[in-house]
């Protein structure tokens, strides 16, 4: 019995004893953490919104409600590179957009830390883009552009366009305008004319079409633009104003119900004019106002194309005062020129690209400098087929002229 008190006396002190050392290590340790006051840790990003770019990205930094947020912290390669940004609160959650300039094609990952004003770090928020660069780039394409025509009064210019490739977005024409400056207008996808309400002759025009590789992306991605120039100022001769001047000498009608006014009426299928019997022959027609010629256009009736009686070569005069007696001392020749077969196949054999090319009109250029003349006479030297009369369709004039 003396045995379990002596015991009993020994180990309730050595308990105490371990006891009191316990309590004290554990102070000095709780004091150590807390001996530069309480740690406080900054709100930090709600959300981050990461946009592609052309080798550049932007985070879009979403706070919190913590108005201690007085700065963002991005790091990315693995932290070695990083970028600040200032804060200022204006609503509640404010956004923080941050672009980060400079960087190679290529998936990257990014650590978003908060700072308050004593540089106290935020628990991270971690996001993950994509930078697009070059390669992308090179896989894109220009919507192609068809034709840049003027309208008749020669004001407009009429951009018509291809089909728009998968992705394209629209596409940027860059031009300069008839005052002098810079205009950029957005082509829908789905338009295929484009009209300019005005322009600068003989200015260049550039096209980019416009991509984004996915729906969030920040930038445009664009190949190398396509380049043209516009043409120079040039007008359609009013055809309302054309009238018959029937000189002597001068061909008359054959008869057939094909006339000579059918050929400015801007209807392209027969009946056109068709002359009398009679190879040479030569007409006349009043342009209603004198201007320069710059070129013209010839249609052959499309039932005979490379054919029969269909214009082949002739010869083009000009006047301001015609004589009366139908001579031709005051005529001045223009030029002298032939129909042109694209395949070069005998008559009576087409090519859908013969065919194709007279339907559009065969062009045929006047000298430069030309002096103004109202009044103009064909000069018909031989047809297609060897027919015994002659046959045109429709004619179209242009100038430079302004008016």
């Amino acid at each position: 019995m003396q045995s379990k008190i002596l015991f009993a006396f020994l180990i309730v002190p050595a308990c105490m004893a371990i006891f009191s050392s316990c309590t004290r290590t554990t102070g000095d340790a709780y004091k150590k953490y807390l001996s530069g006051g309480e740690i406080t840790y900054p709100g930090r990003a709600d959300s981050v919104i990461v946009r592609a770019g052309y080798k550049r990205i932007q985070l879009s930094v979403i706070l919190g409600n913590d108005p201690l947020v007085k700065k963002i912290r991005i790091f990315w390669n693995n932290g070695v590179d990083s970028i600040d940004a200032a804060v200022s609160h204006i609503t509640g959650k404010d956004t923080i957009n941050v672009i980060i300039p400079h960087l190679v094609e290529g998936n990257y990952n990014f650590t978003v830390y908060t700072y308050d004003d004593a540089g106290h770090r935020s628990v991270a928020f971690l996001g993950s883009g994509i930078v697009y660069g070059d390669s992308y780039v090179a896989s894109l394409t220009n919507r192609t552009l068809r034709s840049i025509t003027q309208s008749k009064d020669g004001l407009q210019i009429l951009l018509s366009w291809g089909g728009a490739a998968e992705g394209d977005l629209g596409t940027a024409v860059d031009y300069i305008g008839h005052d002098g400056n810079s205009h950029t207008i957005i082509v829908p996808p789905a338009e295929t004319t484009t009209t300019l309400p005005d322009y600068q002759e003989n200015s260049p025009l550039t096209y980019q079409s416009l991509y984004k590789p996915d729906p969030t992306a920040f930038d445009f991605f664009s190949p190398a633009p396509g380049q043209a120039t516009l043409p120079a100022f040039e007008r359609q001769f009013d055809k309302a104003k054309f009238a018959m001047m029937i000189l002597p000498t001068d061909v008359l009608e054959g008869g057939y119900g094909w006339l000579e006014n059918y050929i400015w009426d801007e209807q392209y299928d027969p009946p056109g004019f068709a002359t009398q019997s009679q190879i040479p022959c030569w007409f006349t027609f009043d342009a209603g106002s004198s201007a320069s010629l710059s070129r013209f256009k010839v249609w052959q009736a499309n039932d005979r194309l490379y054919d029969l009686e269909s214009v082949k070569t002739f010869e083009l005069y000009g006047s301001d005062s015609p004589n009366p007696d139908g001579s031709w001392s005051t005529w001045t020749l223009i030029g002298s020129y032939t129909s042109v077969k694209p395949s070069g196949l005998p008559v009576g054999q087409n090519t859908q690209a013969d065919i194709d090319f007279a339907k559009a009109g065969e062009e045929f250029t006047a000298p430069a400098g030309l002096p103004k003349f109202r009044y103009y006479r064909f000069k018909l030297l031989s047809n297609w087929g060897g027919g015994n009369f002659m046959t045109m369709e429709e004619i179209t004039f242009y100038t430079h002229d302004l008016q």
